[in-house]
């Protein structure tokens, strides 16, 4: 799987949001920064489909391997993306007069979940989450942290090949932090993970992550992450 984005322009109201975007993503994490403003949302709203790029193009390709043709790279269209992304967006609602219990019952069948297993999935992640005692609250009368962990739940209940997380730490405390992000390492095997967060200093220097750090709409730094300290000193600075 490959996301590879191409000289992407967005604005909003005659105001450019990002300016001449061009990366790509494969399975892995890729930890996205930058200050308030400095475009990240609007790239991850973008790379989910959910808006379009005023000029430039986001290409979704999977390799396919063919005993006749051989090994070649596939372009996979916007519908059959949306069908495989887990999404949390900056700032998750839900469904909230549904229970959480039920709510993540309807992500796991819209999401693809077999029937017989719907209910033994249901109860891990609320087990896992520490949402057993919460499961019949209402997702509108929960706490900040708690409908954050429901959030978490719905993006990554289907083991989504895309999975694009806007600031998924929100709210959480330091073993919460530390059991999701023991998720996304696994989940980063065969997947794409794309992580936007303010939390720089928490960031796990793996040396198969990436780091994009995006200042006024540009990319002001793409790659490894030996660059960690240097942009870390950068929006520390600014």
């Amino acid at each position: 799987m490959r996301i590879a984005v191409n000289n992407v322009d967005y604005s909003i109201e005659n105001t450019k949001i990002l300016d001449g975007i061009t990366c790509s993503f494969s399975k892995g994490i890729t930890y996205v920064v930058g200050n308030n403003g400095a475009g990240k949302t609007t790239l991850l709203k973008l790379l989910t489909t959910a808006i379009q790029p005023e000029q430039g193009e986001i290409n979704y390709s999977l390799i396919v391997r063919d005993e006749q043709i051989g090994t070649y790279r596939r372009k996979i269209n916007n519908e059959e993306i949306r069908k495989i992304i887990g999404f949390l967006p900056q700032h998750f609602t839900g469904h909230l007069d549904m229970t959480v219990e039920r709510y993540v019952k309807y992500i796991a069948y819209h999401k693809g979940i077999p029937r017989k297993l719907v209910k033994k999935t249901v109860e891990h992640w609320l087990k896992e989450c520490d949402l057993i005692q919460a499961k019949r609250k209402k997702i509108g009368q929960l706490s900040g942290g708690q409908r954050q962990k429901v959030g978490l739940i719905q993006a990554l209940i289907n083991t989504p090949r895309i999975c694009i997380l806007d600031e998924p730490f929100e709210g959480l405390d330091i073993e919460e932090r530390s059991y999701f992000r023991r998720i996304l390492e696994r989940l980063s095997y065969h997947s794409i993970v794309i992580v936007s967060t303010h939390l720089i200093d928490e960031i796990q220097q793996s040396s198969e992550d990436k780091l994009l750090y995006l200042e006024g709409g540009k990319i002001a730094y793409f790659g490894g992450m030996e660059g960690l300290e240097a942009v870390a000193r950068e929006l520390k600075e600014a």
